[in-house]
């Protein structure tokens, strides 16, 4: 959650996409991972499965009651094990129907925008935005650093197209700097490499089209 937010008691324990599910409805989970074993865990739903790479867990739940689960990462996977809070909402089914309504439409609205060319006005609004929300706490308002390392006249910014665009996809092990290819969606990654690229006085003149990033990770 942004910085700017009202907090309340869980505020380290929020996510950006909360699992919602319908209340009095057996549900069955198909878990996995794609990096390193994890293992998904919410307690007051009795669910806990490890999540392997290349290999599909299953369980299943009914929630009978309306309300807030939160869980956690069941497995020291790694730097960032204190980072992945579960949080589940169980609603009616009429709000289910709604949530799952909004996010077929959200779904289609991003492949629409994946078939598009933007102009550099519309990737670097895009893009400021995205940066504010998700790059700004490391990296600084200007791009000046801080948890993370510098954006203004960084060899990253204002080198080579593909290598920034692997530093956004990928991360870069050893630091800070997470990945973020399963974080953000194609549209977002482009615009915000867009974005920094002539921000912060680098000036490059790059314009980061959503394909690239797709024909990218394509190609990994």
């Amino acid at each position: 959650m942004g910085n700017t937010e009202d907090k309340g008691s869980n505020y380290l324990l929020e996510v950006d996409e909360p699992l919602v599910l319908p209340v009095g409805k057996k549900v069955r989970f198909l878990v996995t991972a794609n990096d390193v074993l994890h293992a998904w865990w919410v307690p007051a739903l009795a669910v806990k499965r490890d999540a392997i790479p290349g290999f599909i867990n299953e369980a299943w739940t009914n929630a009978t009651e309306t309300g807030v689960y939160r869980g956690q990462c069941a497995e020291l996977c790694g730097r960032d094990h204190g980072f992945m809070p579960i949080v589940v909402n169980v609603v009616e089914e009429a709000d289910y129907k709604t949530w799952m309504a909004d996010k077929q439409a959200e779904a289609a609205e991003i492949k629409k925008l994946m078939e598009q060319t933007f102009s550099m006005d519309e990737l670097v609004e895009r893009g400021k935005t995205v940066y504010n929300r998700s790059c700004v706490a490391c990296h600084g308002a200007n791009g000046e650093g801080g948890v993370g390392k510098p954006i203004a006249n960084s060899p990253i910014a204002t080198g080579e197209v593909a290598q920034h665009i692997n530093v956004l996809v990928n991360g870069v092990p050893g630091t800070a700097m997470q990945a973020f290819g399963g974080q953000l969606n194609d549209v977002d990654l482009a615009a915000v490499v867009t974005y920094t690229r002539n921000a912060f006085g680098n000036n490059m003149g790059d314009k980061v089209q959503p394909i690239d990033v797709y024909n990218f990770k394509k190609g990994q």
